[in-house]
């Protein structure tokens, strides 16, 4: 079952309200045996609402019941799973709502979860979640903001401490390797919507010279922090790029970190963004492009609804979209995000003077086509 909206959780602790990381949930469990947290999200839809209060407890060395729904440490964070089987030294895991299951090590299980034995009905879960899209789609908006990039930011902002403690590796090792073959070794790169700054610290360690560029100021401090711990020489900008001006042929690349240029509004504007951008880089330069495209026939059929329902409140392109997410006081808020098809990337590119490669492990590679450049 695929979903146009991911489905998406977070636990909270229910006092103070805040984000329940995992050192949290360790250090107060260890303490507390009556650890309470509050479960907000759906990936567990319909059969565990948003907004359920549990009371964490120990698993035990003994097997785990399939069925039984567990407290579980994935990438660094804390979230709800059930249990479908028990191999002793490792557990497979499911959401009801996210068919994707994930297996982890019995080191990974930080408790369980003190809940009604729920039962889950995978067929009709799989309707509701449609529905869900549906009613997503027609009826919801991104936040309120006159530059709708700033729900993006608000996003960030809010949970800059989770990205910073996010397990796993700081890049995928195709595109580290993609990245050595492209660019010359010691050269610049500018890093767009650095974050936590993993993808910054993983091209500094390969002999990059690296700025990043962060329009989120809590990303940009752990981000600093973080490289002053690893003795890391990394500049971190706190910039909006659409706004962020380099010298001329100063740069061997340019890296868009997950979908951040699907966080642009504007076709206009983010075609202005890569003229300039190919403006920055020195002959032989490229840009690392990530955007998040439509893959299915399901999602053009929910974006094309989305416009349908945009256009009765205001100007709207297709494929403007919004993600759902969940600050530290438990509401569900949206930010925008753009969704391209191939041909709408490959127009935008071209119009900025880029030729488009192919899409491997969601980047493409851009570089200067000389035929198609107009002077400036």
């Amino acid at each position: 079952m695929k979903t146009f909206w991911h489905p998406l959780s977070t636990l909270l602790l229910s006092e103070p309200r805040c984000f329940a990381t995992t050192g949290l949930v360790r250090m107060l469990s260890a303490s507390d045996p009556r650890l309470e947290l509050i479960y907000c999200g759906d990936r567990m839809w319909p059969t565990l609402p948003h907004g359920t209060r549990f009371m964490v407890e120990e698993s035990g060395d003994g097997q785990l019941l399939p069925g039984t729904v567990v407290l579980v440490e994935r990438d660094g964070i804390p979230d709800l799973l059930r249990v479908v089987r028990d191999d002793g030294e490792s557990v497979s895991l499911i959401a009801d709502a996210d068919p994707a299951g994930s297996t982890v090590s019995r080191r990974e299980i930080l408790g369980g979860a003190r809940l009604p034995r729920l039962a889950s009905n995978p067929r009709r879960s799989a309707w509701r979640r449609r529905s869900l899209d549906l009613r997503e789609a027609w009826r919801e908006r991104p936040d309120p903001a006159e530059d709708p990039a700033v729900t993006v930011l608000d996003k960030y902002e809010s949970q800059a401490t989770y990205y910073a403690q996010a397990g796993g590796e700081d890049i995928d090792p195709a595109l580290r390797l993609r990245i050595r073959r492209q660019l010359p070794t010691g050269g610049k790169v500018v890093v767009v919507g650095s974050g936590a700054g993993r993808e910054s610290f993983a091209l500094a360690e390969d002999g990059f010279r690296v700025v990043g560029i962060e329009f989120s100021p809590a990303m940009v401090r752990s981000s600093a922090t973080e490289a002053t711990r690893r003795g890391l020489h990394v500049a971190f900008l706190q910039a909006d790029v659409r706004a962020h001006a380099a010298e001329a042929a100063s740069l061997d690349g340019v890296l868009f970190t997950y979908d951040v240029y699907s966080f642009l509004p504007g076709s206009r504007e983010r075609v202005e963004l890569l003229h300039r951008i190919r403006s920055w880089l020195r002959p032989g330069g490229a840009v690392f492009l990530s955007a998040r495209r439509l893959l299915t026939l399901y999602d053009r059929l929910i974006l094309s609804l989305q416009w349908l329902a945009l256009q009765r409140s205001g100007e709207a392109e297709w494929g403007d979209s919004h993600t759902r997410w969940i600050p530290d006081d438990g509401r569900l808020r949206r930010s925008f995000v753009h969704v391209f098809s191939t041909e709408q990337l490959r127009h935008e590119t071209s119009a900025a003077g880029f030729r488009m490669g192919r899409w491997e492990g969601g980047h493409s590679v851009l570089t200067v086509d000389a035929a198609a450049i107009i002077p400036d």
